[in-house]
């Protein structure tokens, strides 16, 4: 009896970046055409009706979003008109927060600066505060640190909104969720502000395949072409950094790949910047960097040229964690030394000597120096599909009413364009979004990290479910009849010309419950995971794993075993919906009253009929496989 081979962990090892030669630059890469947007530095509040004018360089917030009057000072008896001014650049740190303030009611947070006076040394006080009971207040903000890095988040746009008007915050928008009018008269007034990648002088070029390791495909699994522009999915940028510039720390994200059989593989990648030479840049190009005088061209020596790369492992497994460990442990290696043992090794006894988690070594602790490791643990055998779904991160960043909410479009088969500045973030949620509806499955486009040569996929004439990272809107606007989810704000946005999506189009009884069981390990959540938990417990990874994780694995089960009840619920009985197929297919036979019955003793629910389409359109299908699993209380359901 010959012994199965035991799944390889690792396919693939990529390094993914700028190609060609660097004198071709100016050829071969082209700019993105977008609207660049400088990053607010500046913020100042001025009475308009004491005289005060608008600083210069500062622009004045005079309107809403709809056209009505922005004043911040509306709610006061003796109205001194005040109105909020902002100003770009790159000459300060980028403010990366706004807030408001009432005074005798919390104290400032640290880190955080408050707009006092206005230019004119006069109180910046958006209320009164003379009256007994009343207080102060007052716009706060965070800035960035001086020596931080360009290429961060910081807030590029601003605005006021009035809800009583029926005015919102607009896509993309973070509101700081405190009045501004704390007076007895005048509309309620709130703040909001978007923030973006504050970048300054840089060119974006398309990702290219720079080395790869095993350097032949494998006969069972090729390596895709299109893997360095998963890489690096908003391009590869060469930037110029002042000489007091602090290093950008590497960003992992994740990426699935879907081939034409339906097979999954799972990519981990981290970017980085390292140093390029200027040499190898044009005249042009250092213009358009900052790099040389406008006036008479001389070489400007107070700047760094960076570029950025990235490192990629491929995988038919969403071992994300241990992915991103081993890549960060790469990157780490591959910046210090002298080492005795070439980075090289390293790689190749990671993907040829690491073996997989099997029953008999369900747990394998890899020691990659004496100060990093990293933990295999083998995939918990069940029915349900593997993915690299997290269904704590769906709820965390949706909240159970719009999880309920992107259920029912998932369902009905809607056009989902999810978007955050977290790049691993939209993957776990994507694939949790796929899995939740098991037993069905979904056929339609699916990328969860979409690179910008492939956004034109938004205009796809059927529904398709597409992640990207949030500055693509500053570049393009998405098609109308797209429902956008932003995971950073937990916001959904729908088209007007459409009705809107809501969880209660649900069945009632089974939603009621499905909304209650998410209500309940959301708050358990809540209590679970805060920041300082979060980092305190990554010392333990090793010594405590089951302490650590245990809660966070039976939280996930918990999360999906609400969804899976739902489902089964939804879809109990379906046998008796069905009609004898008697001819071959056509248009007529393909119809929902020839294949369902759909007046029977107990007809279904405008859901259930507004699934059938996509069930006889073969897009959102029954998975084959096993039995469901067993669910206390709920008959299981065989699709077999």
């Amino acid at each position: 009896m010959t012994e199965e081979k035991c799944p390889q962990l690792v396919d693939y090892f990529v390094v993914a970046g700028l190609t060609g030669r660097a004198a071709a630059l100016d050829e071969e890469g082209q700019q993105r055409a977008g609207r660049p947007v400088e990053p607010v530095t500046e913020l100042a509040v001025i009475a308009r009706g004491l005289g005060e004018e608008v600083p210069e360089g500062f622009t004045c917030i005079e309107r809403t979003q709809s056209g009505l009057p922005a004043e911040l000072s509306a709610g006061l008896i003796n109205n001194p008109h005040m109105y909020l001014c902002y100003k770009r650049g790159h000459d300060k740190p980028p403010i990366l927060d706004l807030g408001v303030l009432y005074e005798g009611k919390e104290p400032v947070k640290p880190g955080w600066h408050v707009i006092e006076t206005t230019p004119y040394s006069r109180s910046a006080s958006l209320s009164s505060g003379g009256a007994p009971g009343t207080h102060r207040t007052f716009l706060t903000y965070r800035r960035a640190p001086d020596s931080q890095a360009l290429n961060t988040l910081g807030v590029t746009d601003i605005s006021v909104l009035l809800p009583s008007k029926g005015e919102s915050a607009p896509h993309t928008f973070c509101k700081v969720d405190k009045n501004l009018n704390t007076g007895m008269w005048g509309p309620a007034l709130y703040l909001c502000y978007k923030r973006a990648v504050a970048k300054a002088n840089a060119l974006v070029y398309e990702a290219g395949l720079l080395s790869r390791y095993p350097e032949a495909d494998a006969e069972s699994f090729p390596l895709p072409e299109s893997v360095p522009i998963f890489c690096l999915p908003m391009g590869v940028t060469v930037e110029s950094w002042p000489l007091n510039t602090k290093y950008q720390l590497p960003v992992f994200s994740t990426f699935v790949l879907t081939s034409a059989c339906g097979d999954k593989v799972y990519g981990g990648a981290i970017q980085f910047y390292e140093a390029f030479p200027r040499e190898c840049l044009t005249e042009k190009q250092c213009l358009r960097l900052g790099l040389v005088s406008v006036v008479d061209r001389r070489p400007i020596g107070t700047r760094t040229v960076q570029v950025k790369k990235s490192v990629c492992v491929l995988s038919h497994w969403p071992f994300f964690d241990v992915f991103q460990k081993f890549l960060t442990f790469v990157y780490r290696y591959s910046i210090s030394g002298p080492h005795v043992l070439p980075l090289e090794k390293h790689i190749s006894s990671f993907m040829h000597n690491v073996p997989f988690p099997s029953p008999q070594r369900p747990r394998i602790l890899v020691q990659l120096s004496p100060y990093d490791n990293l933990l295999l643990c083998q995939p918990v055998s069940s029915p349900l599909p593997l993915s690299g779904a997290s269904f704590v991160k769906l709820l965390q960043n949706l909240g159970p009413e719009n999880a309920c909410t992107l259920l029912l479009a998932v369902l009905t088969e809607h056009k989902l364009l999810l978007h955050s500045l977290r790049p691993d973030v939209l993957t776990s949620v994507s694939e949790a979004l796929v899995s939740m509806t098991f037993p069905l499955r979904w056929q339609c486009p699916y990328i969860p990290l979409c690179p910008l040569r492939l956004a034109d996929v938004l205009c796809a004439p059927m529904p398709f479910i597409v992640g990207v990272h949030s500055s693509y809107f500053d570049l393009y606007d998405p098609p109308h009849d797209v429902i956008c989810v932003d995971l950073d704000t937990n916001t959904i946005f729908q088209s007007e010309d459409k009705k809107p999506l809501s969880g209660r189009s649900l069945p009632r009884k089974h939603s009621k419950t499905l909304l209650s069981s998410l209500g309940h390990l959301h708050r358990q959540l809540e209590k679970i995971y805060s920041p300082g938990a979060e980092e305190a417990t990554l010392e333990f990874l090793l010594t405590d794993y089951d302490v650590i994780y245990g809660r966070q694995k039976q939280l996930e089960l918990e999360i999906q075993e609400a969804f899976l009840r739902f489902m089964s619920c939804l879809l109990r009985g379906y046998r008796s919906f069905l009609l004898p197929i008697t001819q071959a297919p056509s248009e007529r036979t393909t119809d929902c009253s020839s294949l369902f019955n759909l007046h029977g003793a107990a007809p279904p629910s405008p859901l259930c009929v507004s699934l059938s389409p996509s069930v006889c359109g073969s897009r959102l299908s029954p998975r084959p496989g096993p039995r469901l699993p067993e669910v206390p209380g709920v008959r299981p359901l065989s699709l077999a």
